[in-house]
């Protein structure tokens, strides 16, 4: 929010749909995240049950906070479409990732590359971004080439993030400074 919107640029997945409703119906972006959320949740709840009961929470929170907090947030946007979209994309990634590893979500583009993890076996931070992606044909007719080819940018950041926090993950559990891929109560300091 604070480094897409002000640049007009959008996220990718639910996100992305939640934003163009926002620029289409002025409909707050935490509304249109809850009500794009709904069937996926719905999914989860159906197939996928610990991803469900470790991402509601943080989908609704996440929901009503952005709702809240977009219009009194939106004064301290980054104006400055580059940085928004490579730091913002970035940060994002790498939130999403550190909930990932969690086998939680927020919901939207990476709750389904999650599914798309669990019962396929891809990279997760290619998954989120194959989902993510999947908006910005209609994105383009929005908000134009150029915001478009930046939202790109941004979600090619998000899953840079995605990808970096999985790989450090990997290389903590190889170095025994974590003993299962769970983020879980596992974690432990390494013994000498």
């Amino acid at each position: 929010m604070l480094f897409a919107v002000p640049n007009t640029i959008m996220a990718g997945g639910i996100t992305g749909m939640a934003t163009m409703s926002y620029y289409l119906f002025d409909l707050n972006i935490g509304v249109g995240m809850f009500l794009f959320n709904f069937p996926l949740f719905l999914s989860a709840f159906i197939w996928y049950r610990d991803l469900f009961y470790k991402s509601v929470v943080s989908m609704v929170s996440a929901s009503i906070l952005v709702g809240i907090l977009q219009e009194p947030l939106m004064r301290f946007g980054v104006e400055n479409i580059v940085i928004g979209a490579l730091i913002g994309g970035l940060w994002m990634g790498i939130g999403l990732g550190l909930m990932g590893m969690a086998n939680s979500s927020l919901g939207g583009g990476s709750m389904l590359g999650k599914m798309i993890n669990l019962k396929y076996g891809f990279s997760f931070g290619l998954a989120v971004f194959l989902v993510d992606s999947s908006v910005f044909p209609l994105s383009f007719f929005l908000i134009g080439a150029k915001e478009t080819l930046f939202s790109l940018l941004l979600a090619a950041s998000s899953a840079f993030g995605i990808t970096l926090v999985g790989r450090i993950h990997q290389a903590l559990i190889k170095k025994k400074l974590i003993l299962s891929p769970d983020l879980g109560s596992n974690a432990v300091s390494k013994r000498a």
